[in-house]
């Protein structure tokens, strides 16, 4: 065989010599994205490699490259899946209740609860750092939509909106609580924790109660 007839085909060659029909480009993408993060669900698993996520998607590893550039481009695409699934089911919990505090309370418990059933995309979304740019602005950030959601909850449990500074320190003084709560459960499962509801229910007490308006019920 001739020297340039055994040249490697990189995926951006691929890329210009595929074309998807119509709609099945996309599909493809969700099931890549769905294998990586089938992967990523175990926090003790090897690191992640595009050639896995191939098999496990079933794909050659030439169609993972056709959409993601490297694993941490894939990484943030599944960061992103797992924030908006936070975010709904955060809604889910708390849409029905009509006091912002037990919205607050519902939408916390969800937070800890999701973490805790799914350690692997909890250490993804909140414990690894995110694979992005330094230059990348705050508000391009995955994750940045579900903390905005967070604020906007505790904020009128205050009755504050949610730019006022003192929901976004209550917030953050809140979100570490939860964070720690999570990350203690995962890594010390035998420890004989209260329930978790009630430990939630404590932390928002505590750090709600001091500056919630004095005439709120």
């Amino acid at each position: 065989m001739a020297g340039a007839d055994r040249r490697t085909l990189m995926p951006t060659d691929q890329a210009r010599r595929q074309r998807n029909p119509r709609g099945q480009g996309e599909r493809l993408r969700e099931d890549i994205i769905e294998a990586a993060s089938h992967l990523l669900e175990d926090p003790g698993g090897p690191p992640l490699s595009l050639r896995a996520v191939a098999r496990q998607a079933g794909v050659a590893a030439t169609s993972v490259y056709l959409h993601f550039d490297d694993v941490e481009s894939l990484v943030r695409a599944v960061a992103s899946r797992r924030f908006t699934d936070l975010i709904r089911a955060q809604d889910a919990a708390s849409t029905d209740l009509a006091d912002p505090c037990e919205r607050l309370r519902a939408a916390c418990l969800m937070y800890c609860e999701f973490g805790v059933a799914h350690p692997g995309h909890y250490q993804v979304t909140f414990t690894n750092p995110l694979p992005v740019g330094e230059d990348v602005p705050w508000d391009q950030m995955p994750g940045q939509a579900a903390w905005q959601h967070f604020v906007e909850g505790v904020a009128p449990c205050l009755g504050l909106p949610a730019d006022d500074p003192e929901s976004m320190r209550t917030a953050l003084l809140l979100w570490q609580q939860l964070h720690g709560t999570v990350s203690l459960r995962i890594s010390r499962p035998r420890f004989p924790w209260p329930p978790l509801a009630d430990t939630v229910t404590e932390a928002i007490n505590r750090l709600i109660a001091p500056v919630r308006p004095a005439d709120d019920p």
